[in-house]
């Protein structure tokens, strides 16, 4: 082997190793935005959970015992309900963004393993 071959060699391995540390930055920046709209939707979800608690002690304490006949329970719930799903939402986009990463992983490893040659 010639230094020229030994060269072109390590400069695409170092090449890869570049775009594998690209990528992986690219998916903790994406992931760490994802987890703050989690902590967001995860308080908000708290927030309703709570309201509807609230609706349901002061039924409670009017002596109502068809708590699901109540038109501000059946709103609350549904309320708490969209509320959940963007927290489902978020979770899906989260494995998305690990699904792309391990897509992008692979092509880069996969595209060096093709034209590896071992000295």
């Amino acid at each position: 082997m010639e230094a020229s071959d030994i060269v072109e060699k390590l400069s695409r391995l170092i090449l890869n190793w570049v775009r594998l540390a690209w990528v992986w930055v690219q998916k903790f920046v994406k992931i760490r935005i994802e987890k703050f709209r989690l902590r967001k939707a995860q308080s908000n979800l708290y927030q309703r959970r709570s309201r509807l608690g609230a609706e349901f002690y002061s039924l409670h304490r009017q002596g109502e015992t068809e708590f699901l006949k109540s038109l501000v329970v059946l709103q609350q719930l549904k309320i708490v309900e969209e509320a959940e799903s963007r927290v489902f939402a978020v979770h899906d986009r989260i494995k998305a963004i690990e699904k792309e990463y391990r897509g992008k992983k692979e092509a880069i490893t996969g595209g060096s393993a093709k034209g590896r040659v071992i000295f």
